[in-house]
């Protein structure tokens, strides 16, 4: 009950010896195309790069993982070793292939002491399938548009220009744009739909950075084009402790950028200090101030759907049984099995008199 969540984006390498890799099929790009929990429960995704992009290689002597469909220098590439179907990465974890068959890969995060609800299951398609298809679907037309599964990729970071461009002259504020990639004339032309700042500098200064990033792209995979159009969303914040650009492609969403890294930490953090407030409660037989703790966690942080499972087990554990049976229907509502089987085994009949956690 008192297990915390943990996103793993990938697992860390520990004492990996020598190479066992004899899965020719495996080897190559694999891009994510669906993805869930490993007991079949809905992902509560924490990071947007959970649900939208994700990158898996395989080569000989190393496998390789990015999440940036855009930019793939700083990708992150450990050593492996295969034994019968399961990708050992360190000496507790790795992936257990569940299937390989022509075009598609299916697999599941394995790490000691962690349970299947805490795992996830990922559905893979070979990424020069993908790409394939999209470009059979678009045709002859010269003038396309691009998306996170039909992108030109950085050979340089263009987030590093950018920020390099502004020096120390950063302040708050967004930009919606349009870049168009002319690979006819090889050059860019950045548009600006909408911004959060009238400061004409600002807004050319990234303009003119854009516009010379033509170098920077890869564009092998275009040259049956003329030109290539790619929406993004641009933010430039200035706090305390921090001052910087972030770029992501493919959206005209503000939301989607400031919560691509899962949203405000301060705030996250502030959940887990209640979080951890509640573990103390618990532990102390405080199982008010626990309920308090926890309540408190999940209405800052609803993606930490343990505080709920840990109120929904207080309640139970303290015979207030409806109480108990509100937060399993509302973890089965949120497409997790083991709230579903919970609220299945002990809640006989839909609950009434939703109790309101201030």
């Amino acid at each position: 009950m008192t297990k915390t969540i943990l996103n793993v984006l990938l697992l860390i390498t520990i004492n990996v010896y020598g190479q066992n890799n004899d899965k020719p099929e495996l080897r190559g790009n694999w891009i994510k195309y669906n993805i869930e929990m490993k007991d079949g429960s809905q992902l509560i995704d924490r990071f947007l790069t959970d649900s939208s992009y994700l990158n898996f290689s395989f080569k000989e002597e190393k496998m390789c993982i990015n999440g940036n469909p855009t930019h793939h220098v700083n990708m992150t590439c450990l050593p492996y070793t295969i034994q019968e179907d399961y990708i050992k990465t360190s000496s507790t974890s790795g992936y257990q292939i569940e299937r390989i068959a022509n075009d598609t890969l299916i697999l599941s995060e394995r790490m000691e002491g962690f349970e299947n609800d805490k795992l996830k299951r990922f559905y893979f398609v070979r990424a020069q399938k993908l790409f394939n298809d999209i470009k059979k679907k678009k045709g002859d037309r010269k003038n396309q548009i691009a998306n996170q599964f039909y992108t030109p990729v950085l050979t340089s970071s263009l987030m590093l220009q950018l920020n390099k461009g502004f020096k120390k002259k950063h302040s708050n504020f967004k930009v919606k744009g349009t870049i168009t990639i002319d690979l006819k004339n090889e050059k860019i032309n950045t548009l600006i739909h909408d911004a959060t700042t009238a400061d004409s500098s600002n807004l050319q200064r990234i303009k003119t950075i854009i516009n010379n990033s033509y170098s920077l792209w890869n564009l092998d995979k275009f040259k049956h084009i003329e030109t290539l159009q790619m929406p993004f969303v641009l933010k430039d914040e200035k706090t305390k402790n921090y001052r910087g650009i972030t770029v992501k492609f493919f959206t005209d969403s503000f939301y989607q950028l400031d919560n691509f890294y899962g949203g405000d930490i301060r705030v996250i953090q502030k959940a887990r200090t209640h979080f951890n407030k509640g573990l103390k409660a618990y532990q102390k037989k405080k199982y008010e101030d626990a309920i308090t703790f926890f309540s408190k966690s999940y209405r800052l942080d609803s993606k930490n759907i343990d505080a709920l499972y840990n109120r929904a087990a207080i309640h139970y554990e303290t015979g207030k049984l409806v109480l108990a049976c509100n937060d399993w229907e509302e973890l089965s509502q949120l497409g997790q099995i083991k709230g579903t089987t919970l609220f299945t085994n002990h809640c006989r009949k839909p609950t009434t008199n939703k109790i309101k956690y201030e």
